[in-house]
């Protein structure tokens, strides 16, 4: 990247203003069953929670996400959804020295940029497919990790005991995908954090359970930890529906079953499929999403997102994340009727 560029997936509103038309969204990673409809009527029942200030320490929110995952209530800190709290999190510890495994998601370095820490990128090799090399490079203030990893979507960490070995003060490690695999228990790293004063787990409502307009997320941390963020959280930072909406949410087992069952079908539906266009080369993903190598003379990620807009299919182009290029995009796995105009779009495209 010659300049950087911070913008994401999922700015449907640009696209509406730009091109004047409504746009089926791949380029955010949410789940395409939507809101529960028991959420839904959750937050219109509680409407008028809104005519009162939030409760600003969110406590049966908190008591029920503690009990969801048998951990204490002070392991436990929510904000206004995950991306607030890594900005929390450098805020408040101020890091001299960041090392952030790159590509993945660039908030990371934001925040870090917001405190002036000094950034060291490690740079993941496509041939050893993404992952972490051992020993690091750098005994980092902290080190960001997104596991599963976006864009890539695989785990860039696959041993969790390697954790001791990072050197680093503190090890964010991003979840904000883990709920998308069914056996996410064999693979969070919550119960170490609760234990562990050099681990920070951070998790999110947003993508799963496709509420990312009310911003709420949570971290997972030893209590020391815990209390020298709480100290720089500003107050009222979680909206009163926000809560309502995410311990109802809590509560729908079958809604996410359903999703496992659809994403990994669909996933491997969308690989297969995927395989067969040429200059198309699509990477196994753990996450809902899945990156991909354009491979075809003459095509970019860009001029494939802006010609696939005129179909009506909104991609990511990957060429704003470091350590990537414009021969990459990322698509979300959405309903097998989407997941089918996707690929008609793309045969047209290519």
């Amino acid at each position: 990247m010659s300049s950087v560029d911070f913008s994401h997936g999922g700015n449907i509103y640009k696209i509406r203003r730009e091109y004047g038309e409504d746009v089926i969204d791949f380029s955010a990673n949410i789940n395409p069953l939507g809101l529960p409809p028991e959420v839904k009527r959750a937050v219109n029942k509680n409407f008028d929670k809104i005519l009162h200030y939030p409760d600003s320490q969110a406590t049966d929110l908190v008591k029920k996400i503690a009990e969801y995952w048998g951990i204490s209530e002070k392991n436990l800190l929510l904000g206004n959804g995950s991306v607030d709290l890594i900005y929390l999190i450098t805020a408040s510890l101020r890091p001299s020295t960041a090392l952030i495994p790159i590509p993945t998601f660039s908030e990371y370095e934001r925040a870090c940029r917001n405190v002036n820490s000094e950034i060291h990128f490690l740079r993941l090799q496509e041939r050893e497919g993404f992952t972490l090399p051992f020993p690091l490079p750098l005994n980092a203030d902290i080190i960001f990790l997104c596991r599963p990893n976006n864009p890539t979507g695989n785990f860039i960490l696959n041993d969790p005991k390697k954790m001791k070995r990072m050197g680093s003060r503190l090890v964010v490690v991003d979840e904000a995908f883990m709920d998308f695999i069914p056996d996410q228990k064999d693979h969070t790293l919550i119960w170490e954090a609760v234990k562990n004063k050099n681990l920070v787990v951070l998790r999110s409502f947003t993508k799963l359970f496709a509420m990312p307009g009310l911003r709420i997320g949570y971290l997972v941390a030893h209590e020391d930890i815990i209390n020298k963020l709480r100290q720089h959280q500003i107050p009222w930072s979680i909206n009163s529906l926000a809560q309502v909406a995410a311990k109802a949410i809590l509560n729908e087992g079958e809604y996410i079953g359903q999703t496992h069952s659809l994403i990994e079908k669909e996933k491997i539906f969308l690989l297969s499929q995927l395989a067969k266009i040429e200059g198309l080369r699509p990477y196994p993903s753990k996450a809902n999403f899945l990156l991909i190598k354009i491979d075809k003379a003459g095509m970019t990620s860009s001029l494939l997102t802006k010609g696939l807009i005129r179909k009506g299919v909104l991609i990511r182009d990957c060429s704003n994340f470091r350590n990537l290029d414009n021969n990459y995009i990322r698509i979300a796995v959405r309903s097998h009727k989407e997941n089918l105009k996707l690929i008609e779009a793309l045969r047209g495209e290519l």
